[in-house]
Parts: C-alpha cells; sequence; structure tokens
C-alpha cells in the first residue's frame, strides 16, 4: 500500500470513530484502524501497524514542546528503504542525514519544515504532526464555539472538476462549520500594506524588500539559512494569520480552521509571535478526509453558497508570481514613480541560490517574492490536483473576481477598517530582528 493510500483510509476511519463514540481506548482506536485498513492476511498489515500507532500519537497527544519539530521520524524504520533515500535528495536544506550510529536523523537546525520529505518517504516512515482529530472535535462543539474554516487560494478544482467553490462551501457547511471565508480577502489586506511598505523603504532610500506573506517555508530559510537578509523581510502577516486575527477580533470565543495545500501552515499557526490567530490547520488531502467520513456528497445537492470575498489580485496568490503581480499593482496605484524589479523563488533551492546571490550583492532587483513550492502553493504537498491544472482553475476562479486590484475590493478594506486596525496584521516574527 502506498503511504499516502495508508494516510487516507487512516484519517477516514479515525473520523467515522470520533464521530460514533470519541476516541476512549486507544489500542481499540489502532485495532479499529487496522480492521478498516488492512484484511487479516495482509502481509504488510504489521508494518504498517507501528506507522498507526506513530501517527495517531501525533495526531491526538498534546505537543507539550513548542519547539518540537513539525515532522519526525520514526525510528528505525529507515531499514525498510533502499540506501538512495529519496528524502534526502528531496530535502533543499540538506537537513536529513546519518548520525554517528549510521542512523539517519533530521536536523532540526536546518529544516525548515518545508515537508516534502513527508511526501517523499517511500515507506510512510517520516510522519507530521496533525491536528485532524482536534478538527473533528471541534466540529461537535460548533454549538458552543462557532468553527470558521478559511480557503487557502489554492483551494479551486482540489476536490474534484466539478466541485465549484459554490458547491464545496455548501458541504463545508453542512459538516457543522460555521462559515466560510476565502483568505484571499485577507490577501487582499496584506496585498496593500506590502504595497505601502515598498513605497516607504524606496521613500527612505532602502534598496530591496522581500515579500514574507504567504509562505512559512520560505520564512525559516530565511531565519535558519540565509539570516544574514532578514532585515530586508517585510513585517505583514501572512493571509491565513490576518484572516484568522481579524475573525478573532470580530468574534473572540471563534474557532478558525485554516484549510490548505500547505503543511507547514501548521507550524507557523503555532508561533508565539503570531497568537491569537488560527487554531488549528487541516491539508486538502485532511479535509477529503473527513468530507468522505461524513459521507458527504459534492455535487452541490447540499446547496450552492456563492464566495465572493476577493478581489482577482488577491486569489492569484495561489501559483507562483501571482503575489509579485498584485503588489506591483498596487504599487503602480499608489506611488506609479516608483518601478517593481522583482524575482521570485520557485521552490526553496531556487529561493536559497537567490537569497544567496543577494547576500553577495549580485541580484539585480529590488523585491523578492519566495514560494517554498515548485509553481506555489497549487504545488504544495498537501494538494490533491496536478500543479499545472491548479494553477489554470485558479486563474480562472480569479477572473471571475467582480474586484481586480486589491485596492478595489470595498469588502477587504471593511474588514480591515473594522477588524484588522484593532487586532495588529504586523509581526516582527520571533526569530527575525530589524522588521519594523
Amino acid at each position: 500500500m502506498q503511504p499516502n493510500e495508508f494516510t487516507h483510509r487512516l484519517m477516514v476511519s479515525l473520523a467515522r470513530q470520533i464521530k460514533e463514540s470519541g476516541i476512549k481506548d486507544r489500542d481499540k482506536t489502532v485495532n479499529r484502524i487496522m480492521k478498516d485498513c488492512f484484511d487479516d492476511n495482509d502481509p504488510q498489515r504489521e508494518f504498517w501497524r507501528q506507522r498507526v500507532e506513530k501517527r495517531l500519537s501525533l495526531m491526538l497527544d498534546d505537543e507539550s514542546d513548542d519547539n518540537s519539530l513539525l515532522v519526525q521520524m520514526i525510528e528505525g524504520a529507515c531499514d525498510n528503504c533502499a540506501e538512495n533515500k529519496p528524502c534526502v535528495e528531496v530535502c533543499p536544506t540538506g537537513a536529513i542525514d546519518k548520525d554517528e550510529q549510521g542512523n539517519y536523523k533530521i536536523n532540526a537546525q536546518r529544516c525548515v519544515e518545508c515537508t516534502w520529505c513527508v511526501d517523499n518517504c517511500i515507506t510512510g516512515s517520516i510522519v507530521h504532526r496533525s491536528e485532524f482529530a482536534q478538527v473533528a472535535n471541534m466540529i461537535m462543539q460548533r454549538r458552543q464555539y462557532p468553527v470558521y474554516a478559511i480557503l487557502a487560494p489554492a483551494f479551486v478544482g482540489q476536490f474534484g472538476e466539478k466541485v465549484t467553490p459554490e458547491i464545496l462551501k455548501g458541504a463545508l457547511k453542512s459538516i457543522g462549520f460555521s462559515d466560510v471565508y476565502e483568505v484571499a480577502m485577507a490577501a487582499d489586506v496584506v496585498t496593500v500594506q506590502e504595497a505601502k511598505e515598498f513605497v516607504e523603504r524606496m521613500d527612505r532610500g532602502e534598496k530591496f524588500m522581500i515579500t514574507s506573506c504567504c509562505c512559512p517555508a520560505f520564512i525559516k530559510l530565511v531565519e535558519k539559512i540565509r539570516p544574514k537578509v532578514a532585515n530586508l523581510v517585510s513585517a505583514s502577516m501572512s493571509p491565513m494569520i490576518a484572516l484568522g486575527k481579524m475573525l478573532k477580533e470580530r468574534e473572540p470565543h471563534c474557532r478558525v480552521v485554516f484549510i490548505g495545500p500547505c503543511i507547514a501552515k501548521k507550524a507557523e499557526a503555532k508561533r508565539p509571535d503570531l497568537q491569537p490567530a488560527v487554531d488549528c490547520v487541516l491539508t486538502f488531502k485532511e479535509t477529503r478526509a473527513l468530507l468522505e467520513a461524513a459521507d458527504v456528497p459534492l455535487d452541490g445537492s447540499l446547496g450552492e453558497i456563492k464566495m465572493e470575498d476577493a478581489s482577482h489580485d488577491g486569489r492569484i496568490y495561489a501559483h507562483t508570481a501571482g503575489v509579485t503581480e498584485a503588489i506591483t499593482r498596487a504599487v503602480e496605484t499608489l506611488a506609479p514613480h516608483f518601478e517593481i524589479r522583482a524575482v521570485y523563488g520557485d521552490g526553496l533551492k531556487e529561493c536559497n541560490k537567490l537569497l544567496k546571490e543577494l547576500e553577495e550583492g549580485k541580484l539585480n532587483a529590488n523585491f523578492m517574492e519566495g514560494m517554498g513550492c515548485p509553481h506555489g502553493c497549487v504545488g504544495g504537498p498537501g494538494t490533491i490536483l496536478n500543479s499545472k491544472e491548479a494553477a489554470k482553475l485558479v486563474r480562472a476562479h480569479a477572473n471571475q473576481a467582480r474586484a481586480y486590484e486589491a485596492l478595489a475590493n470595498d469588502k477587504a478594506r471593511r474588514w480591515n477598517d473594522f477588524y484588522g486596525m484593532h487586532a495588529d496584521l504586523l509581526s516582527e516574527k520571533e526569530d527575525i530582528i530589524a522588521h519594523v
């Protein structure tokens, strides 16, 4: 069985158990999952049991150490892998290597939590923390605390070619989410902030700005690998955090669940300097399992509810160069005498190369966008759809927006005026100095 198939089956089984009777006995839960996922005579049954137990511990146990890595390696499990380790090949910072005893380990000092190793581990031995069970429990407690789903701009088409944004919103509300919002609306707010910051920096005579508004893995890359250029990173929060903060400002006791393509967002949501904003993060893969466990049809029969939160420019944050395009357009409106000469890193390896050139003064530009995943968020490890096809669908959805530029989105402006101004949408990002 492939690791991705196994993970999907595990989550569906777990969600059904939570819905039926909750998790009262860990051993019984493991046995039920094994029964749901494997035949009694399956030769891989015991091989996967260890992975079930490890994944459950990461789904159900409270994380006592906030500094622990998002990804973990099951000790000794690499013995089942060939010598040519795909996780080593895919790691952009060389964070996976052998220790003195010859065992593969993840170096916390170099790991940027992009989680590409999780998807590329052929034995399912590298796992990540998951809040899948917490979200299922939140939905069951929705009468006491409203639970809002906020959708990353890359959501379009992830749940099926015929599953429109309207159908998806109806489906999510049917399983218990109080309401559903586009994170792209907060991207409009952040676009205006970053455009203004670029203009202010250029007015002060500064030569360069790095946008930080999307990718937590890129921020970790700057913090851990390229700290010399940390002062060039913008002070704004990601759209995910910005929308979460605005919702918490509007309704302090609500719960916010981000649904997106990125596993690294799970770590971003836990950063002390970004609290309170987002309670839990689900990938598209995890959300698909949640919908399947609830037996939710995605054919529109549960209702189709319009989503008209964001502008064209907020929605194109989902693919590489989209952030640059949006901010450039805003700068052209606010200060047409300034020219953005941009570069953008498409994947962490390319980002690292550009940051090195920036350190050495070899980059002929004044603005940089960093996307940790090739093709941008549409290529994230939590996605379901091919990244190129996903980018086409994102652009089609963007073209349907009522407003084109971020500055023209009246809804985003009202939300920022009512909630954003009081929620502090700027951050010094704990490990990066000299931001503001």
